[in-house]
């Protein structure tokens, strides 16, 4: 028995090894890419003519790709739509988001995506710190070499392109550059709740190296939030979404500053075929007029 317990002991130490030294590959799963010209997509270019290939250097020194998505030139800042600055999950690349971008475009905002490091065409090795010079990058590259005024800019992103939007608003908004909102789709309180859920045997808390504090950052954000989220994602349960939506400060003499969408049905990966109606219509919501039903009831479902 002492023998066997012994083996299981060293058997389960192995393994939180392993998963310990071997966690971004489970987390990240990049596509890359020599070249990403936005010239060479078809699909981008056909509905947003005047795309443009944008490239940026990071704090840190390393140089990202990324993509400004326009339907037509501008001449001056004043001409400008609004701007939406997206961030995408953890897999693939900048490519193979046209769904997003479709949505945001025909709500009247033009697009800035970019690839993380490590991803597409971009330099580097993804990690927590490596996001985040990401995020900090797109956002100057928005508000100075493009010339957006932070209130024109809407912060956006998806699962784990969630974290990066949270980051960056909380960042702005520090330096007293409010967004115009922050729009974030199934994403989460933090990686340590997501992973305790996922591997609920391992001392998360000990091991993991990339945190991503989400609902931490976003008490710092004050401009308006919107969090959407399906209540049968099985990768990213709904609570940990509905706990972010939570830990967002909100007005407190009125509740028209953040809204929750309960999306009925609809998992993690499925959103765009699903709900995507309802990410069109919530983001028009936004754009349009002040948000409303800022206290909802997390059971409040849409369809």
């Amino acid at each position: 028995m002492r023998r066997l317990a012994k083996s299981v002991v060293l058997i389960y130490v192995l393994v939180v090894a392993m998963m310990g030294f071997f966690q971004r590959k489970l987390l990240y799963h990049p596509r890359t890419a020599p070249a990403m010209q936005v010239a060479k997509f078809q699909d981008v270019v056909s509905h947003f003519p005047a795309a443009k290939d944008v490239q940026l250097t990071c704090d840190d020194g390393i140089c990202i790709g990324g993509w400004l998505l326009r339907k037509e030139e501008t001449s001056t800042a004043d001409a400008q739509r609004p701007l939406v600055m997206y961030f995408h999950g953890n897999a693939g690349n900048r490519a193979s988001r046209m769904g997003w971008y479709r949505i945001f475009s025909e709500c009247g905002a033009d697009v800035l995506a970019i690839d993380y490091h490590g991803y597409g065409d971009s330099q580097g090795q993804m990690s927590e710190t490596g996001l985040e010079h990401s995020a900090k990058a797109a956002w100057k590259h928005a508000t100075s070499a493009l010339g957006y005024s932070p209130g024109k800019v809407t912060v956006a992103g998806t699962s784990l392109g969630g974290a990066a939007a949270v980051f960056a608003a909380s960042e702005a908004c520090q330096a007293g550059q409010q967004p115009a909102a922050l729009f974030v789709v199934a994403t989460f309180s933090s990686m340590v709740d997501v992973a305790s859920s996922l591997y609920p045997w391992l001392p998360v808390k000990a091991v993991l190296a990339d945190r991503y504090p989400s609902d931490d950052r976003i008490k710092s954000v004050t401009c308006p939030v919107v969090v959407l989220h399906g209540d049968e994602d099985r990768l990213v349960y709904q609570k940990f979404g509905r706990k972010l939506f939570d830990a967002a400060p909100g007005c407190s003499t009125c509740n028209t500053d953040k809204r929750w969408i309960s999306l009925a049905g609809i998992g993690h990966n499925d959103i765009l075929s699903s709900a995507g109606h309802v990410v069109r219509d919530e983001f028009s919501r936004l754009m349009m007029r002040p948000l409303t039903n800022a206290n909802a009831d997390p059971k409040e479902s849409v369809r």
